[in-house]
């Protein structure tokens, strides 16, 4: 077994000890009041027979000595936390208050039981219990899950659980981050969900070629809309969670395949057409140019130009839901930060939040447009020296804009995005209103049609350059 960095060995009461909020056998909740915690433990009726089990277990035989149960001190509380033994302290505490079952699903005769039990008890020392204290949780982490996923005598962790605590350490896995980005085909998972199953399919080559994903470097990326990634995740949960998926079903590439585009010869070209560079209306028009033998090389080359200027800007309709992190750079200690700007942008785009968070919106746009001018001279080796000429400080966005300008012909190899610049920042009207939203909000008011109009002079097309560039 791992070994255990321990501070001491005391014995505390459970007063002084709170169920953990991120408990691996559950999703880390917000600790809205102990009995909120513990009721992640008392979801469904199994939950609640093996937990009365426990009280009764505990009432009878009491805590055996070898129980003991790892805690940190969290100073903001000034309580220490759980992290292991939360399912019997969870008990105790029960039985200490038997009043909180009402919060739980116990049966009329379990609760009788509990409040027969807790009169019963007349030994205080009965609700101390021996901890190990540990510096923090990654002095422990090692030992806890140890006694969670061997055969210690704890009850063991479902691979689920298992994911979660990975995920706690900073162990990126496919599961968990796809639940962590896009969360609605999870909701209603059980605990035993064989995670293993689903990592084969989403972590294969088809399976991301499928759902247009990609995790290099552990880090995950989507290059297709939100929408399309949540349909076909729920599709996948639930045809496992039902079982409709068996192992043999999914052996190698080919079975998966197979069950991801169900055989549909059209589905599989549409895919593939997809994952390509080239947008399928590119395709199109490529196939158009074709025909026309009596077009000069030039004029299909300026009509190619002319699309892939329309197919940057933004969607007329759903604002920039087409923003694509996929070419970021994260050797640049910007990328990380541009990348959670660009899906909070898109989540708020699906769903046209946008046009119920007008100021918010506003926010991340201008947040994005300095990070990514940012992240653009810090790749073109500019940024350092114009940070040593500001006394080592970072640049206000409109010092930002001006040098860009200056050295517009040097720094945008675009042409096309050279003039939209021009359009953009030959104009104050467009970074001064969002200046005014964020600094001045009593002045003006965001609404939709102002930032659409804003965005329409090509922002959006800006931020995508910075991005691939």
């Amino acid at each position: 077994m791992e070994s255990l960095q321990v501070k001491e060995i005391v014995k505390l009461s459970i007063d002084k000890i709170s169920i953990n909020p991120e408990n691996p056998r559950h999703d880390a909740v917000l600790n809205l009041g102990e009995s909120f915690v513990m009721k992640q433990l008392l979801k469904t009726k199994k939950d609640m027979q093996a937990m009365y089990k426990l009280i009764c277990d505990i009432y009878s035989e009491g805590w055996f000595p070898q129980s003991i149960v790892t805690v940190t001190y969290d100073s903001k509380t000034g309580k220490y936390v759980a992290w292991d033994g939360n399912r019997r302290l969870t008990d105790l505490k029960i039985l200490q208050n038997p009043e909180i079952t009402s919060y739980f699903n116990f049966t009329y005769t379990q609760i009788r039981n509990i409040f027969r039990m807790h009169k019963e008890i007349n030994d205080k020392g009965f609700y101390e219990v021996s901890c190990y204290i540990a510096d923090s949780f990654e002095d422990c982490a090692n030992y806890i899950r140890t006694i969670h996923t061997t055969d210690t005598g704890a009850l063991p962790w479902s691979d689920l659980a298992k994911k979660r605590f990975e995920y706690k350490l900073g162990k990126k896995n496919m599961f968990s981050q796809l639940k962590a980005y896009c969360s609605k085909p999870f909701e209603n998972i059980s605990d035993n969900f064989p995670v293993n199953k689903f990592e084969k399919i989403v972590s294969s080559r088809v399976g991301k070629e499928f759902l247009q994903i990609d995790n290099t470097d552990n880090i995950l990326t989507t290059t297709g809309p939100i929408k399309e990634l949540e349909r076909k995740l729920t599709k996948i949960v639930n045809d496992i969670e039902n079982r409709k998926i068996r192992s043999k079903d999914i052996k190698n590439s080919e079975n998966i395949r197979k069950y991801l585009y169900n055989e549909n010869v059209e589905d599989v070209i549409e895919e593939k057409n997809k994952r390509t560079d080239v947008i399928p209306k590119q395709i199109s028009l490529l196939e158009d140019n074709r025909k026309l033998d009596s077009e000069s090389k030039e004029r299909i080359e300026e009509k190619q130009n002319e699309f892939r200027f329309k197919m940057i800007r933004k969607d007329n309709q759903i604002m920039f839901k087409n923003i694509n992190c996929e070419k970021l750079k994260y050797n640049n200690e910007r990328a990380k930060g541009i990348r959670d700007l660009c899906y909070e942008i898109q989540h708020l785009s699906f769903n046209s939040l946008y046009k119920s968070f007008p100021i918010a919106y506003c926010f991340l746009i201008r947040s994005l447009l300095e990070q990514t001018s940012i992240y653009f001279l810090i790749n073109k080796g500019k940024w350092n020296k114009l940070k040593s000429a500001n006394n080592g400080k970072d640049l206000r966005l409109e010092r930002i804009i001006k040098e860009i300008s200056k050295n517009k012909t040097n720094l945008i190899l675009d042409d096309t995005i050279s003039r939209v610049w021009e359009t953009c920042f030959n104009n104050e009207g467009m970074k001064n209103y969002l200046d005014l939203v964020i600094h001045h909000p009593y002045k003006i008011k965001a609404n939709v049609d102002s930032i659409k109009t804003i965005t329409d002079m090509g922002i959006f097309a800006i931020i995508q350059y910075f991005i691939n560039s």
